[in-house]
C-alpha cells in the first residue's frame, strides 16, 4: 500500500531548474517541449527564457560554428541543413529544416545574413521579403516596399536589404532596405527604407550620404549597426571614394569608414566583408596564386577609424585541389580561420607551412551559400 502511494506521488521540480536545463536544449527541443505544460511554454516564450537561451547558444561559438546551407532547390520552396564545425576539425550535419514553403521561383532571389536566427529572403523584381527562423518554422511575409517602378517595361532591381538589432536597453529588430526609386544611375539615387518588426510598416529614412550602395554584396550587422559598401560614381563608369557606410538602427544615423589602400583593389566588387571574431573584415574576392604572396584579412577598428592584418596566410600553402575557387572566410576556431566555397570548409591559420597543416571538408553536395547561423527562439513576429 504504502509503495502504491509513493508510486502516485507526483515530484514537482521547480520551475527555475526545468529553466536552467532547457537552456542546454536545441531549439527543436523546445518547440516539442511546449507541449507539456501551460507553465513550461508560458516560461518558453518569455522574452527573459529567449534571451537567455540565446547567449548561451552564442557562448559555444568560440570552440565551435554552426552554419546553414542554402542549396538550390525546387521551384516554391527552399531546403535548409544544419552543419556544425567542431574543434577536431569534422563536419557534422546536425539537422534537416522544414523547408521554407510558398516561394515564387528561385530566380531573383538573394538572402541575407542572419542576425539572432532571423534571416530575410527577398525578391529583388517582385520585391516581396519573406522573414524566417528555419529552426522554430516561423516565417512572416512583409507587407509591399514600395510600388513597383516600371522604366521602359523593366521593373527596378538595384536593391539590397539586411537585418539587425538595436544595440539599446528595449533593442528591436529592424530591417533595412537601400534601393534605387528611378532609372538614374547617378549618386544621389539611393533611397533607404527601414522595417521595425514590431510597428509592420516600412518607412523612408533621410539618406545615405551621396554616393551609391553596392547592391551585389550582402550587408553586414554587428552590435545594432548594419555595415555596407558603398562608392562615388564619376560619369558613370568610374568608382572613387571607396568606403564601408555603417547605419545605427538605433538613431537611424549614417556615417562612413575609408577603405585601406593597402588592400589594393580598382572595383568595389573585387571585395567582400564579414563579420570575424567580433570585427568587420573586408578582404579579396579573388585570390590571384601567381602574384599575391598572402591572403590577408583586415580588421576594422571602429574607434580608430582605422584597419590592421587581422590574419595574413601563406597563398602557397592553400592547397592545389580548392586553388581556382572564391573562398570566403566564415568563422575561427582555435586559431583556425575557416574559409568556405560551393564545395567544401578549409582549415587554415597564419602559422601554416604547408599543405598537410590545411583541414578539408567536403559537403554533400554544392550549395550556393553558406551563412554562419545561430539556433534561437527569436520569432518573425515581434
Amino acid at each position: 500500500m504504502e509503495e502504491k502511494k509513493r508510486r502516485g506521488v507526483k515530484h514537482n521540480i521547480p520551475l527555475d531548474i526545468v529553466e536552467e536545463i532547457m537552456l542546454k536544449l536545441p531549439v527543436k527541443s523546445l518547440v516539442r517541449f511546449k507541449a507539456v505544460s501551460r507553465e513550461w511554454r508560458g516560461a518558453m516564450e518569455s522574452k527573459c527564457f529567449e534571451e537567455k537561451h540565446m547567449r548561451y547558444k552564442k557562448s559555444l561559438q568560440g570552440g565551435q560554428a554552426s552554419y546553414v546551407e542554402i542549396p538550390l532547390e525546387k521551384k516554391g520552396q527552399i531546403n535548409l541543413q544544419n552543419l556544425l564545425l567542431t574543434s577536431n576539425g569534422i563536419l557534422q550535419y546536425a539537422s534537416l529544416y522544414p523547408p521554407i514553403m510558398h516561394l515564387p521561383p528561385y530566380y531573383g532571389f538573394k538572402i541575407s545574413a542572419s542576425c539572432d536566427g532571423l534571416f530575410c529572403l527577398y525578391n529583388i523584381y517582385t520585391r516581396v521579403f519573406h522573414l524566417v527562423n528555419p529552426a522554430t518554422t516561423s516565417h512572416r511575409i512583409l507587407p509591399d516596399l514600395i510600388s513597383e517602378v516600371v522604366v521602359s517595361g523593366h521593373v527596378r532591381h538595384s536593391l539590397v536589404a539586411g537585418i539587425g538589432r538595436e544595440n539599446s536597453v528595449s533593442p528591436r529588430y529592424k530591417l533595412v532596405c537601400y534601393f534605387n526609386d528611378d532609372n538614374k544611375k547617378d549618386n544621389e539615387s539611393t533611397r533607404c527604407k527601414v522595417f521595425a518588426l514590431d510597428s509592420n510598416t516600412w518607412r523612408y529614412v533621410d539618406g545615405p550620404p551621396v554616393g551609391r550602395v553596392h547592391y551585389d554584396h550582402p550587408m553586414m550587422h554587428l552590435d545594432g549597426v548594419i555595415y555596407s559598401f558603398s562608392y562615388y560614381l564619376e560619369n558613370n563608369h568610374f568608382e572613387q571614394d571607396h568606403k564601408v557606410l555603417a547605419f545605427d538602427l538605433h538613431t537611424e544615423t549614417f556615417q562612413t569608414f575609408p577603405i585601406t589602400p593597402a588592400i589594393e583593389f580598382t572595383y568595389i566588387n573585387c571585395i567582400c566583408m564579414c563579420v570575424l571574431n567580433h570585427r568587420i573584415c573586408i578582404f579579396k574576392r579573388h585570390v590571384c596564386y601567381q602574384s599575391d604572396l598572402f591572403y590577408k584579412l583586415w580588421g576594422l577598428d571602429i574607434n580608430k577609424r582605422t584597419w590592421d592584418i587581422m590574419y595574413s596566410i601563406n597563398v602557397s600553402c592553400i592547397p592545389s585541389k580548392v586553388r581556382g575557387w572564391t573562398i570566403a572566410p566564415i568563422a575561427t576556431i582555435n586559431n583556425y580561420v575557416i574559409f568556405s566555397n560551393s564545395y567544401c570548409f578549409i582549415w587554415g591559420h597564419s602559422g601554416s607551412k604547408n599543405k598537410d597543416d590545411f583541414i578539408i571538408n567536403r559537403t554533400s553536395s554544392p550549395s550556393p551559400y553558406f551563412m554562419s547561423y545561430v539556433e534561437t527562439l527569436v520569432s518573425a513576429y515581434q
